[in-house]
């Protein structure tokens, strides 16, 4: 039997060493792609920025470029499907995306440790990262359409995600776009894999970590806010403040996933204190079953109803601005006239589309991008905090019952090709 079975298994072990000797040879090309684009990136930065931030740049772009290939060729062989164990000789489109988003991101890194690029420049870090961002989103629809998944996409996929965000975060906070502690958002991942490591070490329990809906929607939201954040387009204190909206629920979650793998019970947290304690029955089962039903069917409705009446006054509030004491052309009206007539035309917009649920968390989008306007020319005051912090809401957890169109809740459910 045995006998039957060695030619067998020898002719898997010789396709699988020629289908590695090919992808070696397609990362030697990949290899040579990099070093013409941190060529030819360094030459550009050397005739618009001098020849000291171009080589800054490239030492970076080169050092991270070094890693994320080293980690690449290591990998290799893990280019197979994890059904059958064979590795495929091919890439497949879904890992060239992800290959390509891993490039975008080391080139990213470039701009570590170096002050705002000016004019056109400060442009290219929102650029790259919103290009990297956008290949994670379809990475995985084109490995699944193509019947291409494997280890190493996968792998790719998360240990990229966690880049991303942390090179992004930091350059986030160089620009003095966010305050230094959201720095947290970008060590998170690390943070929780450094955590498992020393609990193992130390011969503690480490529990599996079960599926949870809500980590999707809370990275997505995430990878989307620092992407627009990157660009020289809103400023502080506004981006302060939705950087603390979209980072406290992510980190909470963190937090929670880490009781999790820990073994640590919320509800064993809460019994200890006093009134707890006291008062058993606060901790029921069955009245916790109707507090979250309660809290996931009809808070998304009450702060969809809020926010529409916040926005009704805000329009109100500010419709005076668009009609000044005296006449005048178009080119004479003050910018910051024209900009409010923009910002009007982006919340009433959003109001209409929140109010009858269509697209609600694209419409709360919109409203944040119009109160971003509107505070690079005019002050922060009580009403735009809420409308902020309504919107960011609303983009957590929806528009709730009586909506009528929710194009978003596939792509946040489910991954883009999944049924």
């Amino acid at each position: 039997m045995i006998r039957e079975i060695m030619p067998e298994l020898d002719s898997i072990s010789s396709k699988n060493s020629r289908a590695l000797s090919i992808l070696r040879k397609k990362w030697i090309g990949l290899v040579v792609l990099q070093i013409l684009l941190l060529l030819s990136g360094a030459q550009l930065l050397i005739s618009w920025r001098g020849s000291q931030p171009a080589l800054r740049w490239l030492g970076l772009a080169a050092l991270f470029s070094l890693i994320y290939f080293g980690i690449l060729w290591r990998r290799l062989a893990l280019n197979y499907d994890p059904a059958e164990r064979k590795i495929l000789p091919e890439f497949g489109p879904g890992n060239q995306l992800t290959i390509l988003r891993g490039i975008l991101l080391t080139l990213l890194a470039g701009f570590l440790f170096s002050p705002w690029p000016q004019g056109w420049l400060a442009y290219v870090p929102g650029l790259l990262y919103s290009f990297a961002a956008l290949a994670d989103l379809f990475d995985g629809y084109l490995a699944r359409i193509s019947h291409h998944e494997t280890r190493l996409g996968e792998e790719l996929d998360l240990n990229l995600d966690g880049l991303g965000i942390l090179i992004a975060s930091t350059l986030l906070v160089q620009y003095g776009q966010v305050p230094a502690w959201f720095l947290l958002v970008g060590l998170a991942r690390y943070l929780f894999i450094g955590g498992i490591w020393l609990r193992r070490r130390l011969g503690k329990p480490v529990l599996p970590l079960a599926k949870n809906s809500a980590r999707r929607p809370f990275a997505g939201a995430q990878m989307g806010f620092v992407a627009v954040v990157l660009f020289p387009v809103f400023s502080p204190p506004g981006t302060f403040l939705a950087a603390a909206l979209f980072a406290i629920p992510f980190l909470i979650g963190f937090t929670l996933d880490w009781f999790t793998v820990s073994g640590i019970s919320l509800a064993s947290l809460l019994r200890r204190d006093s009134a707890l304690v006291t008062y058993p029955y606060l901790l029921d089962s069955d009245r916790m079953k109707v507090i979250k039903e309660l809290a996931s069917r009809w808070l998304p409705l009450v702060l969809r109803i809020s926010l529409v009446i916040l926005l009704i006054a805000w329009i109100q509030e500010n419709m005076f601005g668009l009609f000044p004491s005296q006449r005048l052309s178009a080119a004479d009206l003050n910018p910051q006239i024209q900009w409010i007539g923009i910002t009007l035309l982006l919340m009433f917009s959003g109001m209409i589309l929140i109010a009858i649920g269509v697209a609600g968390r694209i419409a709360a989008i919109i409203v944040l991008f119009a109160i971003g306007i509107y505070l690079e020319y005019f002050g922060l005051h009580l009403i735009e905090v809420l409308l902020v912090v309504g919107a960011v809401g609303l983009i957590y957890i929806g528009t709730g019952p009586y909506s009528l169109w929710i194009p978003e809740r596939k792509i946040i459910t489910k991954r883009l090709g999944e049924t």
